[in-house]
């Protein structure tokens, strides 16, 4: 029947029952089962709504009566296949489709009609509209009951009834999302046709299914385009024969010369995916050979899915006799990815080679000969070959025999190249590491691996690499013996200068400490560490005549070290460079004891660790008041003193809390808390008077004559003389390089030390220091002002990079220090007076500064970092003011704290807001270039202001203090510029007529009426120039709206 007929006689029946009319109880039990229906499968509230007001006549019904048997048995089915569809299991799912098509089939009359006109058609429309792309997909494995039967008599016909009105119109819509769904519905039933119609009439349908499939390859959303590529390959695979071959070449070509180069990583993976299922198809292999070609360029795809897919196309194609895997991709490419791709990539290429380099189906000797080949041709991709050969099929026992012949060649007298060596080496070992998951292999291996072998190959190893690879093996072999290796490990141990930059000989150390401590000789090991650093810090006493209050020198030197086998081998060398390198490798390796969980507990408790700790406090010393004088300063030293003092102070409060148990509880505090003072925070202090001594003049003062370019200096601090030579004679470039290393040194040492303070302030191990640690972060800040200003060439160029790195690293750390301090704080327990204001300052002078001399692209990438911690500024600006106050400075004036040091930024900021308000000459030229220098800082600005008005007011009035300030400063110094500037930003960014608050800032207001008859006073001074008093009554008509607005 008409659904439109029938809908008006159901509106019909239910205005009969409304209007209370004779009959109705037989009317009304027709209609009600129909409006029933319709609003379960429609979920239209109305629906829902109109048989809420019939709800009486439910109770006319007979439930037990057999003649609504069926109704009810429907209305029971729908029900539950409706609720099931959003959790439902894929083959739950595909059972109800099943028994939804099944009941179709048998039913008749009014419930075929339920299940076609009602269900169905709100499934079709439900799987184009559904939110999500799950909950359609849900929805299209329950209509799979009925697509799967299209062959069925009047399945075809019923599909292309209910799904051509809304389908076609749903692929061009403009929500993406039902464009999405639409295409997965229309690819799940192409082509979709009416069986009833004539050849012509279904060509032209047809050719409109694929003007709209090539429509959406271009679509605007990643995702259609992406769903378009994968099922016109699944069109193209399933009716290659009935499509011309025309259009199937142009389908080909435009996804292949154009999807794969689609920006979308989704996309790109589906043109690898969709060619990999089209290649199931024998017919369509003809016109890849050509195409595939085409595809080779993605198997450097940056997507780490799309290069695995590439290999997955060319293990499809190797399988294929008319095809050659490595038409479409070179051997030379295949092998260099093997080498260096990942792991999951390189698994695959060792499948694909696998026939062609160690063939099972050859004897092992010509398998062996083959690998071989590969690692002669190319040694690293080689050795990747061979960690993944025994997990893709080759057999234990050919695998052994390769081994053994790769060891006699890595050792073969006839001297093989370096590479090759290398190779060698590590494909021996990381075909020893798979073949050790069978324990049976255990014994074979150790016979193989004897120690004169080890010996012999770490002798020959020629990298690092190499000899990371065999120590590791050593590890599972003999773990807990190093019988014949010891010297090996000494070795080691103590020749790795250049350690923190050397990642393979990192990896290489890591090793052998824990082969060490396995081996109970981890005492040796820390001794042999001790040794270096004491003897570096005897010379650099000696050298820079240091005095140490706090250290015995003598005595430090007098200390012995017992000698052995574990501390015979000591750096002889005279060079200072040769000093320092293995002085920052042993305390890089002293770190590294630390920082790990399993060897910290043996390294402090050491009986030299005194020694080593001393050590390294004098070695720091030197580091920090030398840095600008070193080629390149090595931070191991400093790191690992730092580390040194709080992992001590954190094991005497592990310990002191081991005695709480039994003893005097608030003694053992005392005692805790004075032992975490004299260890840690006094290594802080002493570290940080040293950079002082750095921080405190300009540095140009400091750096040496660039023409010695030394890394030895003259003496020590009291011996050092200042010269200008070059810098007199006006010679700058002889220099450059010199202070860029000087400045990349010092950014270096503040980065490393405010990352141990946060870490330190974060644990709770810095309490009465803090104040002293913001002072080191504002004077670090400061100066990296006057660096930018004095010495703005030596950020561009080579060192530039580094310089930003260094520079991004430490504001983002003294920001984190000022939020620990300021998290910290309440009323009744304030910040260091001044020093989070001024930190606050510092820190946003350093922004301004960087964009007003190295300009806005540098700028941006601080602001990038400085935006997250924007907060927190604001909050230091303000912190000053929110304090209660009676507490000790709460009540100073802001224009005291800033003195002599008038911010930067709020100097830049007036002149942004004076060129504001001035308005642009578009030919004033100068004017367009200030404004383009703080275009950067503007936003900043910006970005303060949207954080102040969304704040509490009291924040506001308490920032507000900063610009009063200002306004204060420059009505002082007469000048009128700044004053303008200021009040323009006050009055109107943050005070504008739309701000919901004004009447909560009294602080503000109250300042305001004052400063505007103080304005006015000074009006009356006849000495002020006729521009001053231009603009001071600017800034006083500003303020006068702003009071007036208050009222």
């Amino acid at each position: 029947m008409d659904p439109a007929l029938l809908s008006q006689v159901a509106n019909l029946c239910e205005e009969w029952w409304k209007e209370n009319l004779p009959g109705r109880e037989q009317v009304i039990s027709q209609s009600l089962p129909y409006l029933l229906s319709r609003s379960l499968t429609l979920s239209k509230k109305t629906d829902v709504r109109r048989v809420y007001a019939l709800r009486e006549a439910f109770t006319l019904f007979d439930y037990v009566d057999e003649s609504i048997e069926d109704m009810r048995q429907l209305l029971e089915a729908l029900a539950l296949i409706r609720s099931q569809i959003p959790f439902g299991r894929k083959s739950v799912l595909e059972a109800y489709g099943d028994v939804l098509f099944r009941a179709w089939k048998g039913s008749q009359g009014f419930l075929k009609e339920e299940i076609e006109g009602g269900f169905l058609q709100g499934l079709i429309e439900g799987a184009i509209h559904a939110r999500s792309s799950s909950l359609a997909a849900s929805i299209r494995r329950i209509l799979g009951g009925f697509i799967g039967q299209r062959a069925t008599d009047g399945v075809e016909k019923l599909l292309f009834r209910l799904a051509e009105p809304v389908l076609f119109r749903s692929l061009q819509v403009a929500n993406s999302n039902v464009r999405h769904n639409a295409l997965h519905l229309l690819l799940d039933l192409f082509p979709l046709e009416d069986p009833d119609v004539t050849k012509e009439v279904k060509d032209t349908l047809l050719d409109k299914q694929f003007f709209l499939l090539e429509k959406l390859l271009m679509d605007d959303c990643p995702e259609v385009r992406a769903v378009a590529v994968e099922g016109l390959f699944r069109i193209l695979h399933m009716f290659w024969e009935v499509i011309p071959s025309s259009r199937i070449t142009k389908f080909l070509t435009m996804i292949i010369d154009s999807m794969s180069h689609d920006s979308s990583n989704e996309v790109r993976f589906s043109t690898v995916n969709g060619t990999i299922y089209l290649l199931e198809n024998p017919q369509s292999h003809e016109i890849m050979k050509v195409l595939l070609p085409r595809l080779g360029f993605m198997f450097l795809d940056p997507s780490l899915s799309v290069r695995a897919a590439v290999v997955d196309l060319l293990l499809a194609v190797r399988d294929i006799r008319s095809l050659q895997f490595n038409k479409v991709v070179s051997l030379d490419v295949l092998l260099s990815s093997l080498a260096n791709d990942h792991p999951k990539v390189a698994q695959k290429i060792t499948r694909l080679l696998i026939p062609s380099y160690f063939p099972s189906k050859l004897n092992v000797k010509e398998a062996c000969s083959r690998c071989v080949a590969l690692i002669k041709r190319s040694p690293a991709a080689g050795a990747r070959f061979c960690e993944f050969a025994l997990s893709e099929g080759s057999s234990s026992r050919s695998l052994m025999e390769l081994l053994k012949i790769f060891i006699c060649l890595a050792l073969a007298p006839d001297g093989l190249n370096s590479d090759l060596i290398d190779g060698l080496i590590i494909a021996s070992a990381n075909m020893s590491h798979g073949l050790l998951e069978k324990s049976s292999n255990m014994e074979t291996l150790k016979e193989l691996f004897s120690t004169e072998k080890l010996k012999s190959l770490l002798t020959a190893a020629p990298s690092e690499r190499a000899r990371s690879a065999l120590w590791r093996l050593v590890s599972l072999l003999t773990p807990d013996n190093l019988t014949g290796l010891h010297h090996h490990c000494m070795d080691i141990i103590l020749n790795s200068n250049g350690l923190s930059e050397n990642l393979d000989r990192q990896g290489l150390v890591r090793v052998v400490h824990k082969l060490m401590f396995s081996s109970n000789l981890s005492d040796d090991l820390f001794e042999a560490l001790t040794n270096i650093l004491q003897s570096t810090a005897s010379r650099f006493i000696d050298k820079y005549e240091l005095d140490l209050p706090q250290l015995d020198v003598a005595s430090f030197k007098k200390k012995k070290i017992r000698k052995g086998l574990a501390t015979s081998v000591i750096p002889n060398s005279e060079e200072e460079s040769d000093i320092s390198a293995a002085a920052a490798a042993a305390a890089w390796q002293i770190k590294e004891l630390l920082t790990a969980e399993d060897t910290r507990e043996a390294t402090l408790k050491s009986p030299v660790s005194a020694i080593a700790f001393s050590a390294l406090k004098i070695i720091s010393h030197v580091f920090v008041e030398e840095c600008l004088q070193w080629e390149l300063l090595d931070m191991a030293p400093i790191s690992a003193y730092m580390y040194f003092s709080m992992y001590m102070s954190l094991q005497d409060l592990d310990s002191s809390g081991a005695k709480e148990l039994g003893g005097d509880v608030n003694n053992d505090l005392q005692q805790t808390n004075s032992c975490r003072e004299t260890v840690m925070e006094e290594s802080l202090i002493h570290l940080l008077d040293c950079a002082d001594k750095v921080l405190s003049e300009p540095f140009a003062e400091k750096t040496s004559d660039s023409s010695s370019k030394s890394k030895c200096h003259d003496k020590g601090p009291k011996h050092r003389k200042i010269r200008h030579n070059e810098a007199l004679d006006g010679d700058e470039s002889k220099t450059d390089a010199h202070e860029v290393r000087g400045m990349q040194n010092l950014f270096r040492l503040a980065t490393t030390i405010l990352k141990f303070i946060v870490d330190a302030a974060t644990m709770k191990l810095i309490n009465h220091d803090l104040l002293r640690c913001l002072k080191f972060a504002s004077t670090y800040a400061r100066h990296v002002v006057s660096a930018i200003e004095r010495h703005k060439a030596s950020f561009v160029g080579e060192g530039s990079k580094e310089m930003l790195t260094f520079l991004k690293s430490s504001f983002t750390y003294a920001a984190k220090l000022l939020h620990l301090v300021l998290t910290r704080s309440s009323e009744s327990s304030a910040p260091p007076p001044g020093e989070a204001f001024y930190l606050s300052n510092d820190l946003l002078d350093v922004i301004s500064s960087v964009e007003s001399y190295l300009g806005s692209k540098f700028a941006v990438n601080i602001i990038s970092v400085a935006k997250e911690w924007l907060p927190i500024l604001v909050l230091g600006l303000g912190c000053n003011q929110l304090i209660k106050p009676n507490q000790k400075g709460g009540n100073a004036k802001l224009p005291d704290f800033m003195g002599v040091n008038f911010p930067v930024w709020l100097s830049v900021l007036s002149e942004t807001e004076l060129l504001e308000f001035n308005g642009l000459n578009q030919d004033d030229q100068e004017n367009q270039n200030k404004e383009a220098k703080s275009s950067v800082f503007k936003k900043l600005a910006e970005m303060i202001v949207v954080l102040l008005k969304k704040g509490s007011p009291k924040i506001l009035d308490a920032v507000g203090g900063v610009f009063m300030a200002g306004l204060d400063v420059g009505l002082e110094r007469t000048d009128s510029g700044l004053v303008l500037g200021l009040a323009h930003f006050l009055c109107v960014k943050l005070l504008d007529k739309d701000f919901a608050t004004r009447g909560e800032l009294d602080t503000i207001y109250s300042f305001l009426q004052d400063f505007y008859l103080r304005v006015e006073r000074r009006l009356r001074d006849h000495h002020i120039s006729e521009s001053s008093s231009q603009q001071l009554e600017s800034a006083n008509a500003l303020i006068r709206s702003v009071l007036e607005g208050a009222r």
